[in-house]
C-alpha cells in the first residue's frame, strides 16, 4: 500500500533548474537572487520594493524583528502558548521575558482578551501568530495599543479582507522551511511598511567588513535558496487554489462538528489552509486507524509542547490551548496530493 505523507514539499524540475542556474553562475552566496526574491515577496503582499529582508530562517527573522522593534533585556513580549517553540526561543534570544496568553477557540490564535490581561508597563511587543494559516482578529489585537509583530510563518497568502496578513502590524516574519506554504529548504524573511525598520534588520544581517563595530551575526540567505523560492512564489497561486480545493472536499465529506476551521463567524478572513484539523476526543486512536490505511497524520501541537508546560506554568491558566492540544488531528492537505489520494483520505 502506497503511503500518503502528511506533508511533502512541492518541488519540481523548475526549482532544480533555478538552483542549477545559480550554481553555474559561480555566485552562490547572497546576491541578486536574494534581492529579487525580497522584492517579489513585497509585490505579492502589496508592499513597495525594499521593504523586506531575507534571512536564514523564520526564527532568525523573528529574533531580528524583536531587536529592530527595540526589545531589550527585561522587556516583556506577549505571545500565545499554543505556538511552535521557535517563537519562544526568539524571545529568549532577544533577552526579553515571554508572557504567555491563551488562544481563542474560534480561530486558535492569540486571544485578545487573554492578552489584554497580560499587558503591563514592561510590555514592548505582542507576537501574533496566524495559526495554521488562519488570520487572527487583528482589529481586536490592535486595540491593545502595543506594537505587533505578525508571525506569518505558515500564513503566506492568507488575507483579511483584501489585505494580506503581514501588513497589519509594525513588522511581519515569514518562514520558508520545507513544510511551509512555499519552501527554500531553510529560510525566512522580515517585512515592514517602515523602511527604517528593514534597514535595522539589514544592518544586523550585513555583518562583515563594517567600519564601526556592534555585535552582529551571519543570518544570510544564499542565492541558491532564493532562486528556488522565486520559482515557488510563482507557483503559489496554484498551490493556494489546490489547498482550497482539497479543503472543500474535506468540508463536503466530514460532519461540521469535527472539522476546523469553521467558516461561520470568520467572514472577511481568507485562509491558505496550511493545515486542516479534525476535532476528536481520541486523536491517537484515529491516527492509528488512518495509519493502518496508509494515511499519515500528525497531532499538530502535543499537550507537552505547549509553551506554558515548557515554562512550568499551570495548565489551568490556559484551558483553551489545553483542550485544543488534546483533541485535534491534522490531515494531509499539501499540493503534492493527487485527487485519488484526497478521495482515499
Amino acid at each position: 500500500m502506497k503511503k500518503v505523507p502528511h506533508n511533502r514539499p512541492s518541488l519540481g524540475k523548475e526549482e532544480a533548474a533555478a538552483a542549477a542556474r545559480v550554481i553555474r553562475s559561480g555566485w552562490v552566496a547572497e546576491g541578486g537572487e536574494v534581492a529579487a526574491f525580497e522584492n517579489e515577496i513585497c509585490k505579492f503582499v502589496g508592499l513597495p520594493k525594499g521593504h523586506a529582508a531575507a534571512l536564514s530562517s523564520g526564527t532568525a527573522a523573528l529574533y531580528l524583528a524583536l531587536r529592530a522593534i527595540g526589545v531589550t533585556r527585561d522587556d516583556e513580549v506577549i505571545l500565545p502558548t499554543y505556538v511552535c517553540s521557535a517563537t519562544l526561543n526568539a524571545v529568549f534570544a532577544a533577552g526579553a521575558k515571554p508572557v504567555l496568553a491563551d488562544i481563542d477557540p474560534l480561530d486558535l490564535n492569540l486571544s485578545a482578551e487573554s492578552a489584554r490581561k497580560k499587558v503591563s508597563k514592561k510590555t514592548k511587543a505582542i507576537i501574533v501568530t496566524h495559526t495554521f494559516g488562519m488570520p487572527a482578529d487583528m482589529k481586536a489585537i490592535r486595540r491593545l495599543g502595543v506594537p505587533i509583530i505578525e508571525d506569518c510563518a505558515v500564513a503566506l497568502g492568507s488575507k483579511i479582507g483584501n489585505k494580506h496578513v503581514g501588513t497589519f502590524g509594525e513588522a511581519a516574519v515569514f518562514s520558508f522551511y520545507a513544510s511551509k506554504i512555499i519552501t527554500t529548504g531553510y529560510g525566512g524573511m522580515v517585512l515592514s511598511k517602515n523602511k527604517r525598520f528593514i534597514e535595522k534588520v539589514r544592518d544586523y544581517r550585513e555583518f562583515d567588513m563594517r567600519k564601526s563595530y556592534t555585535p552582529r551575526f551571519n543570518f544570510l540567505l544564499s542565492d541558491v535558496n532564493a532562486a528556488v523560492g522565486r520559482v515557488q512564489l510563482k507557483k503559489l497561486p496554484r498551490f493556494l487554489k489546490k489547498r482550497a480545493s482539497m479543503a472543500a472536499a474535506y468540508y463536503r465529506a466530514l460532519p461540521r462538528e469535527v472539522v476546523w476551521p469553521h467558516r461561520e463567524g470568520l467572514r472577511g478572513r481568507k485562509i491558505n489552509f496550511h493545515r486542516f484539523l479534525i476535532r476528536t476526543k481520541a486523536p491517537r486512536r484515529l491516527q492509528k486507524f488512518l495509519k493502518a490505511r496508509g494515511i499519515q497524520t500528525i497531532i499538530p501541537t502535543e499537550p507537552w509542547e505547549l509553551l506554558h508546560r515548557y515554562l512550568k506554568q499551570s495548565p489551568k491558566r490556559f484551558p483553551v490551548s489545553e483542550e485544543v492540544a488534546r483533541t485535534t488531528l491534522s490531515l494531509p492537505i499539501h499540493p503534492s496530493l493527487s485527487s485519488a489520494e484526497v478521495r482515499r483520505i
